[in-house]
């Protein structure tokens, strides 16, 4: 979460009012925004500075700083709606011009605080923006069905068995065999999460512009016995993004009796691609 920072300016009265910041775009915008702020009843403007729009809106500096802003932002239930209306609002730009996403949180002391950040910073704004005119940021997300891997990978063990062990065996035989079949299976079932992942990466990537690989996240009970083994966002232009689209898919298929499934969404905001603006990531 951000923090106001005292390097820009003094740090106002805790009443004071702010700049919220979401995002900058192209200075086209100013005027066609509909969507409520993070407040819901102030609305969202337009400042324009050096060809350039900062999309803002008013918002109190306590909320998001001092002793109050620190327990907000501890708060899932206050941040929770406020992260989605913040969301919403860069989306709603997205759809009028090429966007450069800020994180949740960015908070200015004043207009002419965010006209400084602008001014010292607009030539990788103006690049960025020129950079997403032709681009969209898609996530693919891929996940191994344990049991189901398993399963093919005991399969796959037991074809081999088969032409290197002549005659058939006996009960017992067979039992320890399936026993070592599976301890086997689930040794090896990380490595071909691992190795399945990079394949799904690189053919996704061979039609990606750019992409940034992100952590992997934790298991969550509503998975249940599904296993996160890749996460990324790469960067598609947006005339092949069909065509992409259809190459996971096709991808999917190729790797699907392995357990592995895909979740490919977007267009999102660019925010994994996003030049660093704000030092320490934090708002001014």
């Amino acid at each position: 979460m951000q923090k106001t920072a005292p390097d820009l300016c003094a740090a106002p009265p805790a009443s004071s009012p702010g700049v919220y910041l979401y995002c900058f775009a192209h200075d086209a915008v100013a005027g066609r925004i509909d969507a409520p702020g993070i407040d819901e009843d102030t609305a969202v403007t337009a400042v324009a500075a050096e060809g350039i729009a900062a999309v803002v809106s008013p918002v109190s500096v306590e909320s998001f700083n001092g002793p109050a802003g620190d327990a907000n932002l501890r708060d899932v239930a206050w941040v929770a709606p406020r992260a989605r209306w913040h969301e919403r609002v860069v989306e709603e730009v997205m759809r009028l011009s090429p966007v450069l996403p800020v994180r949740f949180g960015t908070v200015f002391s004043s207009t002419s605080a965010l006209e400084r950040l602008v001014a010292a910073n607009a030539a990788p704004i103006r690049l960025f923006l020129a950079r997403m005119a032709d681009l969209e940021e898609w996530s693919v997300k891929a996940f191994l069905d344990v049991p189901k891997a398993e399963a093919w990978l005991m399969a796959s063990q037991a074809a081999v068995d088969e032409t290197t062990e002549p005659g058939p065996a006996s009960p017992g035989l067979r039992y320890i065999q399936g026993r070592r079949l599976r301890v086997d299976a689930r040794r090896r079932l990380q490595d071909l999460g691992r190795r399945t992942a990079g394949e799904v990466e690189r053919l996704l990537a061979a039609h990606a512009v750019d992409v940034c690989p992100l952590r992997l996240q934790q298991r969550e009970a509503s998975w249940q016995d599904r296993k996160m083994v890749l996460n990324c966002a790469q960067l598609i232009l947006k005339d092949r993004a069909a065509a992409w689209r259809e190459r996971a898919a096709e991808v999917e298929a190729r790797y699907v009796e392995q357990g592995l499934s895909l979740n490919v969404c977007g267009p999102w905001p660019p925010y994994s691609f996003c030049p660093s603006l704000l030092d320490g990531g934090q708002s001014q």
